[in-house]
């Protein structure tokens, strides 16, 4: 939380007395400290919002607010505490109203979370049956309106899925096909269809479509090779009916990477590609961390690596021109959420927030 005086006023109360002009930035702070935000998520509402904790040496716990990030608290639940020691490294909120969180605590790995209820009734959904299949520690999880469902391991390449709510939970080792094993980084749900990225550091970036042969009986992605001549992992995507966006680095010139598509994303030639080092002055080492989109407003978020400083860069036109908007003095920014108003939300480490 910045405290710096400006003309005799907290430069956090000056930015939040200030919030409502266009361009500027409003910081507060969550609980979650560490190096990262492990997860953002907000409501329809654009007031409710939700951060985990999960991957870093004091990650645990799950946070909200109702205020649109100036105050954030933890959630009573049912069973009492129950978050307390759970890693929380995924949130979204599903077609059925509930939310989901997925990561490890105790046995579960992925929960559904009543917030309609006081206390919050937590339910597990995905719980580990002592196998590596069925026991990784969750990285992303994602729910679709058909009540497809997939968990995806936070450090390898393992799957589980099932297709409905009464499903059972399958082994989905192999959802990559004919192709090298890779690794998902981050999935995002757009109605009935799942997307996902990834890759790993020796690997081109990859994203993972729906898989368009419906006729098998096992969950597949159709993965795609963004650019062959880029070698690095994707740790973020967005989608909506606009079209994609997929972020991360290019460890061949340790620049952060861009790729925006209006298309479906299956032709490797739609896609546009934006070097962060193309749009940002600084020549120094920069990764690309988390993406957001909301029509043609398509943001980038992510660090100057090497000092562990914010990098922001956004886009008014789905991908084609981008301008560098980082807020001043931010630490490294992991995740970011448009909402509804067009108001941009992110987050980073040290429980850094903040609002435009």
């Amino acid at each position: 939380m910045r405290t710096t005086p400006l003309f005799g006023v907290p430069f956090f109360l000056f930015l939040s007395a200030c919030s409502g002009i266009p361009g500027l930035w409003a910081t507060y702070s969550h609980p979650c400290s560490g190096n990262r935000t492990d997860t953002l998520w907000f409501d329809s509402d654009g007031q409710t919002g939700w951060v985990g904790c999960g991957s870093t040496t004091s990650g645990y716990g799950l946070f909200y607010t109702t205020n649109g990030g100036r105050s954030w608290s933890a959630p009573t639940t049912d069973p009492a505490g129950y978050f307390s020691g759970f890693r929380v490294d995924s949130v979204s909120r599903s077609s059925d109203g509930m939310l989901y969180v997925g990561g490890t605590g105790s046995g579960d790995r992925v929960v559904q979370v009543d917030t309609s209820s006081s206390p919050m009734k937590v339910t597990p959904v995905f719980s580990s049956m002592g196998q590596t299949w069925n026991s990784f520690q969750v990285g992303t999880f994602r729910r679709t309106s058909s009540g497809l469902a997939v968990a995806e391991s936070l450090t390898g390449v393992d799957l589980v899925w099932r297709a409905d709510d009464n499903d059972d939970w399958h082994n989905g080792y192999g959802w990559w096909g004919s192709n090298d094993a890779v690794q998902i980084l981050d999935m995002a749900a757009v109605d009935d269809q799942l997307f996902g990225c990834g890759s790993r550091i020796s690997q081109p970036p990859y994203v993972f479509l729906p898989q368009a042969d419906a006729s098998s009986s096992s969950f597949a992605f159709d993965p795609v090779v963004l650019d062959e001549h880029v070698m690095g992992e994707m740790w973020g995507i967005d989608a909506d009916s606009s079209g994609i966006v997929v972020g991360g680095v290019n460890q061949g010139t340790s620049v952060g990477v861009v790729f925006t598509t209006s298309g479906d994303g299956r032709d490797p030639g739609e896609w546009t590609r934006t070097d962060v080092s193309s749009v940002v002055t600084d020549t120094d080492a920069t990764w690309i961390r988390g993406v957001c989109r909301r029509g043609q407003h398509v943001v980038a978020v992510g660090e100057y690596s090497r000092r562990s400083e914010g990098l922001l860069i956004e886009s008014q036109d789905g991908g084609a021109t981008w301008s560098d908007h980082t807020p001043t003095g931010s630490p490294t920014l992991s995740r970011c959420v448009i909402l509804a108003d067009d108001t941009l939300t992110v987050a980073g480490a040290n429980g850094f927030f903040a609002r435009k």
